[in-house]
């Protein structure tokens, strides 16, 4: 079994560099999961966010009315709290009439407290980019380490392969694919500022708390939380790989000492210098 590697030498200066390297990138992707799991539970199961601690759906515009300014062009006009028409704002062009419903359907909106939303909307893409940027530097550390253990010979090199390989699993369960790839069946554990509010507006705006089946509530729940879970439980697996590793890789000085002092004498040599002393 190969010896391991001073510390103080090049390669376990270089080893205990990018071992500290890889535990700042862990913990912040930690960091990043955890906030977007704490952000939907109270986003989801709290009334604290929303105006006045009730969930409800707040129609825009309050009392509609659709007609034709321009042939070819909806607008929908609002009527304000004093009964006066206020001015009207072109909702979108060139849409039938058939598209009225599905238009006034896009202008219901959960009741966010300002705070909450100006909050999430930047702490959501900031911890989502943070993430990503962890998990693949992350994989990148690691395969350098991998490196720097072949050319020194030291042990560990099997605890730190395993590690590449499932933070190279980690790093494809935190990409958003929802976002690279549309279409793709399997989303990214970190999600985006509007498919929360997406999400949101799915499970409380027909009725809230109840406007969706028991069964689309527990695939949301799979999506938001679930699904992070099994990040997270990837990336300790990573980590453990990783520091079993590096600890066989690097050595206590004393011991790196005792194993370059220690004789290698084959058993032949053995056999002989026992001969020359019963000789004596």
């Amino acid at each position: 079994m190969s010896a391991p590697v001073h510390p103080y030498s090049d390669y376990g200066v270089a080893l205990r560099t990018l071992r500290s390297g890889r535990n700042m990138l862990g913990v912040l992707l930690f960091v990043c999961v955890m906030l977007q799991i704490f952000g939907f539970f109270m986003m989801r199961f709290t009334t604290q966010p929303y105006i006045g601690s009730q969930i409800v759906a707040q129609q825009y515009p309050s009392r509609s009315r659709i007609h034709h300014a321009v042939p070819g062009r909806i607008h929908v006009a609002r009527v304000g709290d004093e009964g006066k028409m206020t001015p009207s704002r072109q909702v979108v062009e060139n849409y039938m009439p058939r598209k009225w419903s599905a238009i006034l359907q896009q202008s219901r909106r959960l009741n966010l407290r300002r705070q909450w939303k100006i909050a999430y909307y930047l702490a959501v893409p900031v911890t989502q980019l943070l993430g990503v940027l962890a998990s693949a530097s992350q994989a990148v550390l690691i395969f350098v380490t991998l490196l720097v253990m072949l050319v020194s010979g030291a042990p560990g090199i099997a605890h730190v392969t395993r590690s590449f390989f499932w933070s190279v699993v980690l790093l494809f369960i935190v990409i958003p694919w929802q976002y690279v790839l549309p279409g793709f069946p399997i989303p990214g554990i970190l999600y985006g500022w509007h498919e929360l509010i997406r999400t949101l507006d799915l499970s409380f705006l027909p009725a809230p708390g109840h406007g969706i089946p028991a069964a689309q509530r527990a695939l949301i729940v799979a999506r938001y939380v679930m699904w992070p879970v099994v990040g997270l439980v990837v990336m300790l697996v990573t980590a453990e790989r990783f520091r079993a590793g590096t600890r066989l890789a690097i050595g206590h000085p004393l011991q790196s000492l005792l194993a370059k002092n220690r004789p290698s004498v084959s058993s032949a040599g053995t056999h002989d210098a026992l001969k020359a002393e019963l000789r004596i």
